[in-house]
């Protein structure tokens, strides 16, 4: 090889350096920055459920019924699993669950489901399990005390209470209860008054 094909070598390996190698260095430095840009991403949740196992909350109660035939997480009897609560307005399907689930409850106001109580098994199931998956499905709770972990949006409540048992809420349904209540019970109080004062 004459000393000018070795140099003409040495020029192209050199031309071949500066041209090809920032380039292979540049597209490492893309994927490196791609692949750090999905490992910054936040993980991506579900939305709050707005019922459990096909029953949702604002059924009406005969679908709630029907619904409890065909689920095998409930032990359904029919109406003597159905009370009426004093007030007359509301009524209550209490029924055993099965395996994982003791006992539920399903609350109605005006003919509409409005809160679902799931009292869990602890001979099967335990509170740090479920806090584990209600985190990995919808994130941090929203509020956190020793005895309630709650996750909520403007409409509906998922909250995990002690000693084990999961409660979802229609918040619209469960706001006009309580307000209800204060307000029959400010009536009862000014009632009460008159009545003093009329002595």
């Amino acid at each position: 090889m004459t000393g000018k094909e070795f140099g003409s070598i040495s020029i192209l390996t050199i031309i071949f350096l500066f041209l090809i190698i920032p380039g292979l260095s540049a597209q490492s430095d893309t994927t490196a920055g791609a692949a750090g840009n999905s490992a910054a991403q936040p993980p991506v949740f579900e939305p709050l459920p707005s019922g459990y196992g096909g029953i949702e909350l604002g059924m009406d109660i005969d679908t709630v019924k029907q619904n409890l035939l065909s689920n095998p997480d409930f032990n359904y009897r029919g109406d003597p699993d159905v009370t009426m609560l004093p007030q007359g307005k509301s009524r209550v399907i209490d029924c055993d669950g099965t395996f994982f689930i003791d006992r539920a409850y399903f609350q109605f106001s005006e003919d509409r489901l409005y809160l679902i109580t799931l009292v869990l098994d602890e001979e099967y199931i335990d509170h740090y399990s479920v806090y584990s998956a209600l985190c990995g499905k919808y994130g941090d709770p929203s509020s956190l005390n020793p005895s309630r972990t709650l996750w909520q949006n403007d409409k509906l409540s998922i909250s995990l209470e002690r000693p084990l048992s999961i409660k979802y809420t229609d918040l619209e349904v469960f706001r006009r209860i309580v307000d209800s209540s204060n307000a029959e019970t400010s009536l009862q109080q000014q009632l009460r008054q008159d009545f003093l004062d009329s002595f």
